[in-house]
């Protein structure tokens, strides 16, 4: 059977239709009607409830312990006894995690969702102040953290009258009334009984921070629905996908799939595909006490790990490392590179290091809980440097900077219209205001069209956008032409102001460890590829790889910054 676009669109109208069990239905949530599937569990408890029938296969792989689901659940469930009882914990009270990835978080955020609580992962890698903001921000009434947060929070829990409970070995702190050591808040509850409070689909089950590039960071917040929906919307990608290499039945996670986290759990896509995904499917996740290339060669060959799953420039630090070919990762048969379209030249990284995985790219968002595109296997074959095919339970438009809708292949701002859309921001009805247009359509501030054959390309960002002579430029654009170049590993572009033109271009790229590049040969590739007017005027080459965000997506304001302050001279 040949794959083609048309039949890809013939497929999912098939498998959504009435009577399937990707069955599509329209309805009311929140007084706005969207579109979802049918079929999917009305709320997290329900998933987290029917995942304890895995019993004693293994759930979670960590340093040198092992966690079946019998015994997560076991800690679960005394740790949960022990915030409702003892913390008096109820529903709709906010309970924040801030640890690094590790047995501890999933048990947490586990916990506090069977006791009704709305669970605030916090970004782990934010420094006090990050990590105090979005405290208050939240009005938690318990922080779960590990040593090192402790740390960097201790007397904050008094300011803002929290309780604390502080997870693993060689935490330095003295316990109290306030402050207590989440292993013994397990020893306190276990066997304990506790009431699993009533939910609904439209009650509210997380906050996600935004990762905050600008100014202080905004609390996402997300209903049971939209997580359901999302892990709805897995099965749809896996059972679309056998359909269409034509597998006579799909499985949804009957085999043993092994998965290795790489991203943070404090993220919708981390939250999804490392705990929620296997808790419901039965998968032994593989965690790291921090990302470190050789050691997830190690750990994949070890545990024979089957799916990596991170962002773009993750995966390129795997593929990469010079002892690549040494450990044996045959066992991969699926890699996904989310949170951005695939940057050029990884894909063929990915053929050359792999063979032939089943490959995945998606764009999402922490807004839309991770969903908005993706693809992957024969799909992905088809536009590799694309974002893949919508979703359907995403309704997506694209407007002008006047707000008109523009038509099909032109590009423009993406909006959207979801199930899985946030209500709005926590505590922010200003920020709501502009993240919503006046007829329900969200703002992402990303720049993009849909091509002829359906594939959605992400072609940079609204706030982004370079206005030299007049002319419009997405620096997107160019990044993706620079990527093109085999010595260019990492490449910001941006505008820098010009008394004439208004604004002209810089490029700051990092150049692959063992390459040369200098500007004039750079210049010369993009202006072959480039109208003259999108080559960069000014173009620097950094010593070191180029900062990061949270969300480990290049800081492009930092990058900015640098080359400003003069440390990335142009050449």
């Amino acid at each position: 059977m040949t794959i083609t676009p048309q039949l890809i669109q013939d497929k999912i109208r098939e498998i959504t239709s009435a009577g399937q069990i990707f069955e599509m239905e329209d309805c009311e949530v929140a007084g706005r009607r969207v579109r979802l599937y049918k079929h999917a569990p009305a709320t997290l408890i329900d998933v987290l409830q029917a995942s304890r029938a895995h019993g004693a296969a293994d759930f979670i792989v960590y340093e040198d312990r092992r966690l079946s689901f019998d015994r997560f659940f076991a800690e679960a469930d005394a740790l949960a006894a022990t915030l409702q009882r003892e913390h008096g914990i109820g529903k709709g009270d906010r309970i924040a995690i801030a640890m690094r990835n590790c047995p501890e978080w999933s048990v947490a955020f586990t916990a506090a969702t069977l006791v009704g609580a709305i669970v605030v992962p916090v970004n782990s890698w934010g420094k006090m102040e990050e990590l105090r903001f979005a405290l208050a921000d939240c009005s938690a009434r318990c922080l779960i953290c590990d040593g090192p947060r402790y740390g960097l929070l201790a007397g904050v829990h008094e300011e803002l009258d929290i309780d604390v409970l502080v997870a693993g070995d060689g935490a330095d702190f003295r316990p109290g009334a306030r402050v207590r050591a989440f292993e013994d808040a397990l020893a306190r509850g276990e066997g304990g009984a506790y009431t699993v409070p009533p939910a609904g689909p439209e009650d509210p089950s997380v906050i996600l921070y935004t990762s905050g590039s600008t100014g202080f960071p905004k609390g996402v917040l997300h209903r049971h629905i939209a997580i359901t929906q999302s892990l709805m919307n897995m099965y749809f990608l896996g059972f679309l996908l056998a359909q269409l290499e034509g597998q006579r039945e799909f499985r949804g996670g009957a085999t043993r799939e092994t998965p290795i986290l790489t991203v943070p759990l404090f993220h919708a896509t981390g939250l999804l595909s490392g705990l929620i995904l296997p808790l419901q499917t039965a998968q032994k996740v593989v965690m790291m006490y921090k990302w470190d290339s050789r050691k997830a060669l190690e750990l994949i060959e070890r545990e024979r790990v089957t799916g990596f799953t991170s962002v773009p420039a993750i995966l390129k630090d795997l593929l990469s490392h010079p002892d690549f070919d040494r450990y044996d990762t045959s066992s991969l048969i699926r890699v996904s590179a989310a949170g951005a379209a695939t940057p050029a030249g990884l894909a063929e990284l990915m053929s050359e290091k792999l063979g032939n995985p089943s490959r995945s790219t998606g764009y999402g968002m922490t807004e839309t809980m991770a969903v908005t595109s993706t693809m992957s296997g024969v799909v992905y074959d088809l536009s590799p440097g694309s974002a893949g095919v919508v979703s359907p339970i995403i309704d997506i438009r694209f407007v002008d900077g006047e707000g008109r809708e523009l038509p099909p292949g032109q590009q423009g701002e993406i909006q959207l219209r979801s199930v899985v859309c946030t209500p709005g921001y926590w505590e922010k009805p200003e920020a709501n205001a502009q993240l919503f247009t006046q007829d329900g359509w969200m703002h992402t501030g990303d720049v993009g069209l849909i091509d002829a054959d359906g594939f959605l390309h992400i072609t940079g960002r609204t706030k982004e956008l370079v206005i030299r002579g007049g002319e419009n430029i997405y620096p997107g654009e160019i990044e993706d032409v620079a990527y093109r170049h085999p010595a260019v590993q990492e490449a910001v572009v941006f505008g820098i102001d010009d008394p004439r033109m208004g604004e002209e271009l810089a490029l700051v790229c990092y150049l692959r460890p063992g390459t040369a590049l200098d500007a004039e040969v750079l210049r010369a590739h993009l202006g072959e590829r480039l109208a003259a007017y999108k080559v960069p005027k000014y173009i620097a080459f950094s010593k070191t790889p180029l900062p990061r965000n949270a969300s480990e997506k290049l800081h492009k304001l930092n990058v900015k910054a640098g080359f400003l302050e003069g440390h990335y001279p142009p050449q």
